[in-house]
């Protein structure tokens, strides 16, 4: 009982960062610099979009130019401003060119969200091992090197926030994504490390945080390299709002943290401190059900990792189609039955 209160406890203190920013604190991103990577689809899009919403001005990054013209589109529909660059953020090279571009266009940049990644799912020692690589060079090596070139220009401003995207999988790992995992995991220690070089530095008006989402309703599960067989699934995804109003929230309260998004994401790192090997042992056998068991096949594939994504929404319908395959599962067993 006393757990399960303290459970309660903390989903209803960190409830209120998954909701929409008030009008007052909206008002504070008014006429930043913002530049979000990976907002051609799901979550950086979604991002990307509230940030304008909030009259910030936007630079959107990713690999594919049609689509972040798209969401350019959608942020001049609303009266915002926005400016379009494509680039992979494993480019170091891109990168130094976007930061040029962007001090350029607005003279500096005010909050920088590390948000594109990649995965592949499948067995570890079944999935080739380029595609591992390639996990990491975007995820980790993609992101690091990106912080370093907005941390020297945060150091010239004196000023700036860098929001990295991280994930509930950087405390409790599941299987079929070992290098995505190993990925999030580094870069929850990477945000650690900043803000400990920071203090030390005396930097007090460069912010860094970390925000871990839950599994994301995005089409993440169909742009996904994939070797384990099945399509990728994974139960009790969030709506995508929640982490975008998670974000919204951090960028308006300018303080370093980590934000972990949504009640599933503290129950289970509260289960976690608890009992380590049974929240890893849980999280395995429910990631395992819905992706194995319970997923339909599916041939392999190299998904979005060498070549921009195909699927661009905020959301997708995973969610519904889920729903629908267990129902001709059970359908399935039910006529095996008679």
């Amino acid at each position: 009982m006393r757990w399960t209160g303290l459970l309660i406890v903390l989903c209803l203190l960190h409830s209120c960062a998954t909701r929409p920013l008030s009008v007052k604190k909206a008002k504070r991103l008014n006429e930043q610099v913002w530049v979000v990577t990976g907002a051609s689809s799901g979550l950086g899009r979604g991002i990307a979009l509230a940030a304008a919403k909030s009259k910030a001005r936007v630079v959107l990054v990713a690999r594919g130019e049609q689509a972040l013209r798209e969401v350019a589109k959608e942020i001049e529909a609303m009266g915002g401003t926005s400016m379009v660059f494509p680039a992979d953020i494993s480019d170091t090279g891109a990168m130094k060119a976007l930061m040029a571009a962007t001090i350029r266009e607005w003279g500096r940049v005010d909050v920088w969200v590390n948000n594109a990644g990649v995965t592949v799912f499948g067995n570890y020692w079944e999935t080739p091992l380029a595609e591992h690589q390639r996990v990491i060079d975007v995820n980790l090596k993609g992101t690091m090197s990106t912080s370093y070139i907005v941390l020297k220009q945060f150091i010239v401003q004196d000023r700036g926030m860098l929001i990295n995207i991280v994930s509930a999988e950087s405390r409790l790992p599941t299987p079929y994504q070992a290098a995505y995992a190993t990925t999030k995991a580094g870069l929850k220690s990477f945000g650690i490390v900043l803000r400990q070089e920071l203090r030390l530095s005396k930097h007090k008006e460069i912010v860094i945080s970390s925000v871990d989402p839950w599994a994301l309703n995005t089409p993440i599960w169909d742009n996904a390299a994939n070797h384990s067989g099945h399509a990728p699934r994974m139960g009790m995804m969030d709506r995508t709002a929640k982490a975008v109003n998670a974000v919204m929230h951090t960028a308006a309260s300018r303080k370093h943290r980590d934000i972990a998004v949504g009640w599933k994401t503290h129950a289970a790192y509260t289960v976690h401190r608890i009992a380590p090997n049974l929240s890893y042992r849980i999280a395995a056998n429910i990631v395992h059900k819905h992706q194995i068991k319970h997923s339909p096949p599916a041939p392999a594939t190299t998904g979005n990792l060498f070549r921009p994504s195909t699927s661009h929404a905020v959301e997708t319908d995973i969610k519904e189609r889920m729903k629908k395959e267990r129902k001709r599962s059970k359908l399935k067993q039910e006529s095996y039955g008679k």
